[in-house]
């Protein structure tokens, strides 16, 4: 009976078995029969939807060329008062402008303006030479000629001391023009003056390499932080101020003015020093050297780099609003307002397609014939004004006109309205 047992269990384990094999290969088979039942299924041809890619975005257009103009003049220098007072401690410099307010027109208009403003309050204590307290009108007579920005380190910043550079500053805010050259402490200092003129961000620092020794008139903890030095008979201020060139461009400026008070005065063209210091810093990325001091017009010129782009050199503007007549030496008389044009292109970047000069004459007008006692005078092609009538004046435009152009060349000068 046990051996019968063991038969039938043992039969019904094998049976078990090959029944799990026979259901995997059942399995199996019958996939198989399924694919080879959908093998054997007659082909229908089916119309197929062609490959259309996405379209690609329409690639946004390059944005336009951006096109400025940036013009420059000289030195702001009262000497004698100029005969702008109008009584009650009350002055007016606007009439001086109205034959050149017409050409100031460039989107940025900088002016050197060589002297503290109304450091007392009230126009009092107006002093000229040899320490400069001028009143606050002159600031509004700039902004009348269409001014907009001035140039504020020279060697008559320390004139009144560190109350005048307060006292100016303050001024000049109260006019509503902007500056760049002088602070009143660390961190104005260090913060980078860039504007931004049509979507072009112009970066401008300012220097000069002499204060008449006036030092010890603003405390010496601060000193440091009230203008920028350098010395223009020697190379060793180069890499510093090719820093601060590289300091604007990483915050963001896309051309950089150098502004430059330097040099020897009452002559006409620059030390090869000067040279030599303005075409390293073009190198070292400055677009401009706005350059002055010298009371008379020097030469311009173009220093190309070696990737093709060039900066424009201007030694020195001479005297926009000053009469050093007493001196003997007509050429202070005569200035340069001189114009920058300046493209951003997409794809190239900043450069300077052209620059012009508009000689300057800078006369005394005892009869008053153009409503002042001084005017600033545009010569045009040798011309000046209709307007001007007086003979003295006429000849003192062709002279400016004759000198300007023989110091800096055919190739700048306006010879015509539409120059």
């Amino acid at each position: 009976m046990k051996r019968l047992l063991a038969i039938f269990f043992t039969s019904m384990a094998l049976l078990a078995l090959s029944g799990c094999r026979e259901e995997e290969w059942s399995a199996e088979y019958t996939y198989l029969d399924q694919t080879s039942d959908l093998i054997d299924e007659p082909y229908t041809e089916q119309e197929l939807t062609p490959y259309e890619p996405e379209p690609e975005p329409e690639p946004e257009p390059e944005p336009d060329p951006i096109n400025i103009r940036i013009q420059f003049a000289g030195d702001i220098l009262l000497h004698g008062g100029l005969g702008a007072g109008v009584g009650n401690n009350q002055f007016d410099y606007r009439p001086f402008m109205w034959t050149i307010r017409p050409h100031i027109n460039g989107d940025l208009a900088l002016v050197n303006m060589e002297t503290p403003v109304d450091v007392f309050g009230n126009n009092q204590g107006i002093a000229t030479w040899p320490r400069f307290n001028a009143p606050f009108e002159i600031v509004e007579g700039l902004i009348y000629a269409g001014f907009n920005h001035l140039i504020t380190a020279n060697n008559h910043s320390f004139d009144k001391g560190f109350d005048g550079v307060k006292a100016s500053l303050e001024n000049f805010r109260r006019a509503g023009i902007a500056q760049t050259g002088m602070y009143t402490n660390e961190e104005d200092f260090n913060i980078p003056s860039i504007v931004d003129v049509e979507g072009i961000r112009v970066g401008i620092i300012a220097y000069t390499d002499s204060v008449n020794g006036l030092e010890t008139l603003v405390p010496a903890d601060i000193r440091p932080f009230v203008l920028r030095r350098f010395r223009s008979h020697v190379l060793y201020d180069l890499p510093y101020i090719a820093e601060d060139i590289r300091q604007i461009r990483a915050v963001g400026a896309d051309l950089v003015i150098i502004s430059l008070h330097w040099g020897a005065e009452y002559v006409d063209a620059p030390t090869n020093m000067q040279r030599q210091i303005a075409r390293g810093l073009v190198e070292a990325g400055a677009d401009i050297i706005m350059g002055h001091h010298s009371h008379t017009p020097q030469p311009l010129e173009w220093h190309y780099r070696e990737n093709g782009s060039r900066g424009l050199i201007i030694y020195s503007l001479g005297n926009f609003l000053s009469d050093q007549i007493a001196l003997g030496i007509p050429a202070t008389q005569y200035g340069m307002l001189v114009t920058a044009y300046v493209t951003k292109c997409h794809v190239d970047g900043i450069s300077l397609p052209g620059a012009t000069v508009l000689p300057t004459a800078f006369v005394r007008d005892a009869g008053r014939t153009l409503g002042a006692p001084y005017s600033i005078l545009p010569v045009i092609g040798g011309q000046v004004p209709n307007e001007v009538e007086s003979e003295n004046l006429r000849a003192w435009g062709s002279r400016a006109y004759a000198h300007v152009t023989r110091i800096v060349g055919e190739e700048f000068i306006v010879r015509t309205e539409n120059n």
